[in-house]
């Protein structure tokens, strides 16, 4: 039976009707969709090829260092400076009291001329037969001893005192006017000239295995956090310490930061260049540790965040040190992925992410209407 044109026009009617209704219903979806996804910060993992570092921590001191003493005991007399203190080629430092070395220079003295004078009046009966040669050899004998024992305490008391060896700088005082020192005993120790500087830092026997001499470093001054100064290994201790257990490593200073000084504090980034057995290393990445949900052992769980569904999903890494506010990801990311930084308590596995760039304003409650 032929249909009336009527009818179809209200069957087009009803069936746009229907259509538009459940494109709006799509779109309400789509929308209830987009207000219930959860605003978060995502950050991309950056490279971390500085990961393989060895990290640790010196002392920064001058490359050439003596530790001055006096060559005997005695008390001290006068100690003329203080530890920072600048100091010049051949100044005087310290003196012992010489009372006792000058008594001691006296009896050498008298010895040495009495020996003269028993030879003298012994050689010449020599020849009148009166003495032997060998009474006349002892006399001799006597005297020579006499004279030597005068030259070692001549020396002694040379170094009584105690005189900058070079211009440099006091970098310790070990003891005070009228203590007693035992002989060698440091009293100062002096640098001595501007011949450069090394910073001694300890390392771990996992970590010195690393090392070589000739491996490059990095070295940041507390003082200069933003002047690094360049260097490279050049001791390695071949046994480690008793009390801490670490390995003492030097590394010369190419140049430091002007109004460095001897005594100042730094952190050292060593760059070992020995090569691993397997060649193809794994990528390193630093991911900020606000990322971090929750760790135990060297691993860790993070929120990966996925661009083209605009979720995220939980996934386990493997974390390396940490430095600052980053951590090293070892294992467990890719190159280009991107983590939740911020945000990832109100998540869970498969959630619907919103990413924003202030949080803190996403989730400040909106105001009501007006009245």
């Amino acid at each position: 039976m032929p249909v009336s044109r009527g009818l179809l026009g209200a069957i087009a009617v009803v069936c746009l009707g229907a259509a538009l209704g459940a494109c709006g219903k799509d779109e309400e979806k789509s929308t209830a969709a987009a207000e219930n996804a959860i605003p978060v910060l995502v950050t991309a993992v950056r490279p971390a090829p500085e990961s393989n570092d060895v990290v640790a921590y010196g002392q920064l001191r001058s490359d050439k260092e003596a530790a001055l003493s006096f060559k005997i005991a005695g008390l001290i007399k006068t100690l003329k400076v203080d530890t920072g203190d600048r100091v010049v080629k051949g100044q005087l430092l310290a003196e012992l009291d010489q009372r006792e070395i000058d008594s001691q220079a006296a009896r050498a003295t008298y010895a040495v001329e009495k020996a003269r004078r028993d030879l003298a009046r012994i050689e010449p009966l020599l020849g009148k037969g009166f003495v032997s040669q060998q009474k006349v050899q002892d006399a001799k004998s006597e005297f020579d001893m006499a004279v030597a024992d005068r030259q070692r305490v001549e020396f002694d008391r040379s170094l009584a005192r105690i005189v900058a060896p070079a211009d440099g700088v006091v970098l310790t005082r070990h003891a005070d006017i009228n203590e007693i020192v035992a002989a060698g005993s440091p009293v100062l120790t002096v640098s001595q000239g501007s011949v450069g500087y090394i910073l001694k830092a300890g390392v771990s026997d996992r970590d010195v295995a690393r090392l070589a001499l000739g491996d490059p470093a990095r070295v940041i001054l507390d003082a200069f956090p933003n002047n690094p100064a360049a260097g490279n290994v050049r001791r390695i201790s071949a046994m480690s310490d008793d009390r801490t257990g670490t390995f003492e490593v030097e590394i010369a200073l190419d140049g430091v930061p002007a109004g460095a000084e001897s005594g100042f504090m730094g952190e050292a980034h060593l760059m070992p260049q020995k090569k691993s057995g397997n060649s193809q290393t794994a990528a390193h990445f630093a991911i900020p540790a606000s990322a971090i949900l929750e760790g135990h052992g060297s691993t860790a769980t993070v929120y990966v965040y996925d661009p083209a569904k605009s979720t995220v999903r939980l996934a386990r890494i493997s974390v390396g040190n940490i430095s600052g506010e980053e951590v090293v990801v070892t294992d467990g990311l890719f190159a280009g992925a991107q983590v939740v930084s911020a945000g990832a308590p109100y998540l869970r596995d498969g959630a619907k992410v919103k990413v924003v760039t202030d949080l803190a304003a996403e989730q400040r409650p909106t105001a009501g209407p007006r009245t």
